[in-house]
């Protein structure tokens, strides 16, 4: 497992594991919408494939840039650019962003319900992808299965989400047909909120 924190030198360039897999994720989620529209035969893949993508974009600027929208005088350091990411609602100013691109792109251009039904498929696929690769340590651990730290065990959180996410996926793929028009994207939001709600306990 990886540490986020950790940064490789790539030649000239330095990247930290964090931001890396975040966009790496995005990749493998974008790939799984486009995938998934085409299964389900929807109009105007290629527009809104485009546009999820630009959400993407936006979230990773946003999710970068964060730090220096809370600290500004961390400019005058280009070093901190390679360095730090995200923040206090990072996570939530960079979602708002992205919905806020989606949501009117989809009124604008008419697009169907679907849009976001496979958008939400692609989120998890990139969820899990990250979760399987990039560590994320919990609270002490009563078990004897976890993550070593300082001689303790802690509570191997991304595996964790790597398991919910699994499961939640799953039961969108068996419990609802390729016709259904609301039901899918409701269970997966109803899914995140209930993983975030089981997991948070765990959480140091």
């Amino acid at each position: 497992m990886l540490h986020p924190l950790t940064t490789w030198s790539l030649g000239p360039l330095t990247v930290s594991v964090q931001l890396l897999f975040l966009m790496l994720s995005g990749l493998v989620g974008l790939t799984i919408v486009s995938i998934y529209f085409k299964r389900l035969a929807v109009e105007e893949r290629e527009a809104i494939v485009d546009k999820i993508t630009l959400a993407f974009i936006s979230w990773i600027l946003v999710f970068k840039l964060w730090p220096f929208v809370l600290e500004p005088g961390m400019v005058t350091d280009m070093r901190n650019v390679i360095y730090f990411s995200g923040g206090p609602w990072a996570v939530e100013a960079a979602t708002a962003l992205s919905f806020g691109i989606l949501l009117y792109f989809y009124i604008r251009n008419k697009w169907p319900f679907k849009m976001w039904e496979g958008m939400l498929v692609g989120v998890f696929a990139a969820l899990i992808f990250h979760s399987l690769f990039v560590r994320e340590v919990g609270a002490l651990s009563p078990w004897m299965i976890g993550f070593d730290v300082g001689g303790e065990t802690v509570h191997p959180i991304n595996f964790y989400y790597v398991w919910l996410y699994s499961i939640a996926l799953a039961g969108a793929a068996i419990f609802f047909n390729k016709n259904t028009i609301y039901g899918r994207s409701i269970y997966l939001v109803i899914s995140l909120g209930v993983i975030y709600f089981l997991i948070a306990p765990f959480q140091a």
